[in-house]
């Protein structure tokens, strides 16, 4: 659904809302339907899928291999992708997602939703996944995608890695009990929250990687262009042109900036469709 504004008989806006129905005129239909939305919830696709031309081939897809767990976490992210971030700018068809739909989806929107893993090889088994549906897609539907997407995922690959290793340091850093059969996350997170209070100056927002200087990386917000020097980020990990979502604090009395809270971490690729103000 997408609200809008239009005035009403007295001249106010009023909200519009568009909806979308599924024709169901027989019980068999009605079943499929049912369906339909059962095997889609399992991988989280919103009930308007099932009105556009992506929603049948995600379930068909699922329907194939449905005890994949990776798969099933694949078609979880794109579904995203397609319902949420891209709402009503999504394309008609499989044959209008051109290369900066791919780039987006691959660079900007994958990053902000790689899951926390000790092993951290959500990157590697997302590009897998990725390359397997795509090589089905275009045999399904008449694509020619695959190989914009292996080189995409050739390219993409250490980038990606680089972000998932900086964003488990971050996690780990923030919640160190995480992996523990014994973490309790609302503490940690109230323990995160009274950590903040210990700051007199914070800043939310999107800041990119513009250089290091020794255990220091300078980032610049990409909404304010300001400058921030930060002194906790771990180094190593830390590449020039990596887009930081989260929160600096300041103490008083100190000159740089401490790294507070973790959004999200894409690549440099990013930089063209990531939004200049925090998303959580």
């Amino acid at each position: 659904m997408k609200n809008s504004k239009k005035k009403n008989s007295c001249g106010k806006n009023m909200p519009e809302i568009k909806a979308w129905a599924i024709p169901m005129t027989t019980p068999q239909e009605r079943k499929n339907v049912f369906m339909d939305l059962a095997i889609s919830s399992e991988f989280g696709m919103r009930n308007r899928g099932l009105v556009f031309y992506y929603g049948k081939d995600l379930i068909a897809y699922k329907r194939e291999r449905p005890s994949d767990q990776n798969r099933n976490e694949f078609l979880r992210i794109l579904a995203k992708f397609m319902t949420d971030c891209l709402e009503d700018d999504c394309p008609s068809s499989w044959d209008l997602c051109g290369s900066s739909f791919w780039e987006k989806f691959i660079y900007y929107f994958y990053p902000q939703n790689i899951a926390i893993s000790p092993k951290m090889n959500e990157v590697e088994n997302f590009l897998v996944q990725l390359k397997k549906f795509i090589r089905w897609l275009d045999k399904r539907v008449g694509t020619h995608y695959y190989p914009i997407i292996e080189k995409y995922s050739t390219e993409a690959a250490p980038n990606l890695k680089s972000c998932e290793q900086l964003l488990n340091i971050l996690f780990l850093k923030h919640f160190p009990q995480a992996y523990s059969p014994n973490w309790n996350p609302e503490k940690d997170i109230e323990e995160l929250t009274l950590n903040g209070t210990q700051f007199l100056n914070s800043q939310e927002g999107v800041f990119e990687v513009t250089s290091k200087i020794e255990d220091t990386s300078v980032l610049t917000d990409l909404s304010s262009h300001h400058t921030y020097y930060v002194k906790d980020l771990p180094s190593d990990y830390v590449e020039i042109g990596m887009i930081l979502s989260g929160v600096i604090g300041k103490r008083k009395g100190e000159k740089h900036w401490n790294w507070y809270i973790s959004v999200a971490i894409n690549p440099q690729q990013a930089k063209t469709y990531i939004p200049t103000f925090l998303t959580c």
